[in-house]
């Protein structure tokens, strides 16, 4: 069938299977036929499909739908004009997209034979086995060979590209091989994620993206090709890089060390133009001079560490921002007294003949810039509520909690298809509005955020009120519960941040929903007149119109 361009071969039937194995694809006619029938005998017994996805010029595509036709587990996403643009990293995207919602587990390897097809089965029994949400193939851990890998250059490259990622990001460090190619992930793990991928490298997305994976390697011997040629270029080295850049600017606890130092060096600048603009033009005494200079730079740390650094940490109100600032003070003197720890001494007691005291003074800025990151990270920027609500509470003690920590005008916990709040004596009935937002998250179960202005703007105000609200659902089996829903009517509207905390926030809210609607059908049963039809399971009211 076509799809936006894409051709698409689909598996025969529509049935839930436990493993996809996604294969990207590009001129590997050669290949193909031999990695089916290796996996067919691998993987004999186990509920599983192959869906190819296809950016070939020649006739991998024609192979693969006759190797379709042989076996109905075989399925092709063929990618035409700028559907290929990303290369491999999209191809396996593409592929984890089509196909997460009808299978429990996904592999991705390649298709030229260089990831054993053998190790699949090896990989899927270590994921059901254990509690790993992911299970790498690596060429670097104990067992492991990148022998295969072509010539001196290629192995260079591979393993700078390796340490580059695990310097920057301590996701990448869960495993000793982030930038393989082989591996397998349990999907409800990472059905969440929204993918942005570059170049060829997606597992260091999904490490990034989800750094609360856990991950079990297992050792890989990387074989030689089996035929054809192998697609590396230069290209996708600069698509690396780029995609190493983009997951550190767009993922804001990515590299988060990093930044701050980032933070820390321009800091560095701001004390140092402060400091000469006070002496030289306006005069100052060099020590005010330098307070002066210290302060001013604190704050300018501060307010872009609060921007950029922990930009997804989310402040409750405008005095909490404030007592943040403040606290970032004494948190950075205690930084310079730790700098100063470690350069008094070693100046005193070891040498102060050059270059030992600049060897000193750069290993107590060492010193000065980790105590204050640690710091920052448990004191200042710290999330200032729990990450997820306590399910055992009452609906109205969960209901008040959340209203406190977004300032809300109300929260409901809305029951669905009632789609009243729980936990209320007298259910408040949600508006038209309410009701409107409500019945579009429970229609397509993704958590929302509705702003409405004013009808007419005469005048441009910065201190127009706003209706605003938050709307999460709560899901079960991918069938959503319950909505816990926020509204507020003020000059400040919730920001993204606020759903994002929500989201995380409600997260456990499930058997809240649960135990409500087993009270209710027990309180419905006991009210009923004695000899009355019991209600049978499947009865319920009907859901509300979209």
């Amino acid at each position: 069938m076509e799809a936006e361009g894409r051709t698409i071969s689909s598996v025969r039937g529509s049935k839930k299977v436990l493993l996809t194995l996604v294969v990207p694809t590009r001129n590997e006619a050669e290949n193909v036929g031999r990695l089916v029938r290796e996996l067919r005998e691998s993987l004999s017994g186990i509920d599983y499909r192959v869906v190819f996805v296809d950016d070939s010029t020649d006739e991998t595509p024609e192979v693969i739908r006759r190797l379709g036709e042989e076996d109905g587990r075989v399925a092709l996403i063929h990618r035409e004009g700028p559907e290929r643009e990303g290369g491999l990293s999209t191809a396996v995207t593409t592929g984890i997209e089509s196909f997460s919602g009808a299978s429990e587990y996904t592999c991705v390897m390649d298709a030229d034979l260089q990831h054993p097809p053998e190790k699949v089965r090896k990989m899927l029994e270590i994921a059901r086995n254990s509690d790993a949400d992911a299970v790498v193939a690596s060429r670097y851990t104990r067992g492991g060979d990148y022998g295969g890998l072509a010539g001196p250059v290629r192995r260079a490259v591979s393993v700078g590209s390796k340490y580059l990622a695990q310097v920057i990001f301590k996701e990448a460090r869960k495993t000793s091989d982030p930038m393989t190619g082989f591996f397998l992930v349990r999907n409800g793990a990472i059905s969440d994620i929204q993918f942005r991928p570059m170049g060829f490298k997606i597992l260091l997305e999904i490490l990034v993206c989800a750094p609360e994976l856990k991950v079990i390697e297992v050792p890989l011997t990387f074989q030689a090709r089996n035929a054809g040629v192998s697609k590396a270029t230069f290209r996708q080295g600069l698509e690396y890089l780029a995609h190493i850049i983009s997951l550190f600017w767009y993922v804001p606890s990515a590299g988060r060390f990093w930044k701050f130092a980032m933070v820390g060096a321009s800091g560095v600048l701001v004390n140092m133009a402060t400091l000469v603009i006070l002496a030289e033009y306006f005069d100052a005494h060099k020590v005010i001079a330098w307070m002066f200079a210290v302060g001013v730079s604190i704050l300018s740390n501060f307010l872009l560490n609060n921007a950029f650094t922990w930009r997804d940490v989310r402040h409750s109100s405008r005095i909490h921002f404030l007592l943040r600032g403040a606290l970032a003070y004494p948190v950075a003197i205690m930084g310079i007294g730790a700098n100063f720890a470690v350069y008094y001494p070693l100046l005193k007691y070891v040498s102060d003949a050059f270059p030992y005291y600049v060897l000193f003074n750069f290993l107590g800025i060492l010193a000065g810039t980790s105590v204050n990151f640690i710091l920052s990270s448990r004191l200042v920027f710290r999330p200032s509520t729990p990450k997820n609500l306590d399910p055992d509470a009452p609906p109205k003690q969960i209901a008040e909690e959340v209203r406190r920590e977004l300032k809300a005008d109300w929260v409901g916990l809305i029951q669905v298809p009632e789609l009243l709040p729980l936990g209320e004596l007298t259910p408040r009935e949600p508006s038209t509005a309410d009701r409107s937002v409500i019945e579009l998250v429970v229609k397509t179960g993704h958590p929302t955020l509705a702003v409405t202005g004013p009808r007419r703007h005469p005048q441009a105000r910065t201190n127009t009120r706003w209706t605003n609200s938050l709307a999460v659902p709560v899901l079960k089996d991918n069938h959503t519960v319950g909505v816990v829903y926020a509204t507020r009517n003020s000059t400040e509207p919730f920001a993204a941040e606020d759903l994002h905390w929500l989201t995380a926030y409600t997260s456990t809210a499930g058997p809240v929903f649960e135990h409500a609607r087993g009270d209710h059908e027990s309180h419905r049963e006991a009210e009923k007149p004695r000899g009355a039809p019991a209600t049978r399971a499947g009865d319920a009211p009907i859901s509300p119109s979209p």
